[in-house]
């Protein structure tokens, strides 16, 4: 089995991929998002990738995973860049006369705050699957942009299990767009060389599409746990709609992602 893995170390990334692929997973029916039991998938994610790094005389620096100052300030750099970013793409699909947005007059701020930590092991979990160990060895052996594209499609599989979106194709089609926030984290990684930047990125994304914004929630009067609230538009709604939306989407992804590389390109010549 070694000589095997040592002639095709392919081989040995992919089943270390679909191991912390599943872990997640078969764990879940046991850690509720609400529960401290929840963080078990990142304590047993974050080990196995220590291990593999000391197993080559490798710290979690390779991924910039270490206490230094300029690491950690990328965390909440990319949480304000992630807001940021979505709250773009929402004005840009106001413009298109999609739906308004109003405040929220019984959001529970608490709420809103705590929704940070329950989204956070969520996006750990996936930032190390997906831009971790795995991820920097693929591209060793097979180039980045294969990588990327490769990664981009397991980060859209991963969405379409989590959603349960087999089947449902409108939903399924929905999802794709999430295939390039990969683009976006990975560059995001390699550009600031630590996984807080796509961490923070990532965090920020989902945190204002969960409690900023009322994104896939029904708006009710028990809503506390969101800062404004988005009521669709009552007129004609059809399906170019949806194509404009996935339109503004993407190219906001593929903005943002130029951006983030250019501009951590040019801080560091600076």
């Amino acid at each position: 089995m070694q000589h095997l893995f040592t002639q095709f170390p392919l081989l040995r990334i992919l089943l270390l991929f679909i191991l912390l692929f599943t872990i997640p997973i078969v764990l879940s029916p046991f850690t509720g998002y609400r529960t401290i039991a929840a963080y078990l998938c990142q304590i047993i994610l974050i080990t196995i990738t220590w291990w593999l790094y000391k197993r080559e005389g490798k710290t979690l620096s390779e991924i910039g995973l270490n206490f230094k100052t300029r690491n950690l300030l990328f965390f909440p750099i990319g949480i304000i860049v992630g807001i940021i970013f979505l709250s773009l793409i929402l004005g840009l699909q106001m413009l298109h006369d999609v739906f308004t947005i109003s405040i929220n007059k019984n959001a529970d701020y608490s709420i809103i705050l705590g929704g940070i930590v329950i989204l956070l092991h969520g996006v750990i979990n996936e930032e190390l699957i997906f831009r971790g160990y795995c991820f920097q060895k693929f591209a060793i052996q097979i180039g980045i942009v294969k990588t990327n594209v490769l990664f981009a499609f397991l980060f859209l599989v991963w969405h379409w299990i989590s959603y349960n979106a087999w089947g449902n194709y409108a939903l399924m089609l929905g999802l794709i767009t999430t295939s390039f926030g990969h683009f976006l984290f990975a560059t995001a990684l390699r550009s600031s060389g630590t996984l807080y930047f796509s961490m923070g990125l990532h965090l920020g994304i989902n945190w204002a599409s969960q409690n900023i914004f009322s994104i896939g929630k029904e708006i009710t009067s028990e809503n506390k746990g969101t800062m404004f609230l988005i009521h669709p538009s009552s007129k004609n709604y059809s399906t170019m709609h949806d194509v404009v939306n996935y339109i503004i989407s993407i190219s906001c992804f593929l903005i943002f992602t130029w951006a983030i590389h250019k501009w951590l390109k040019i801080a560091k010549s600076v």
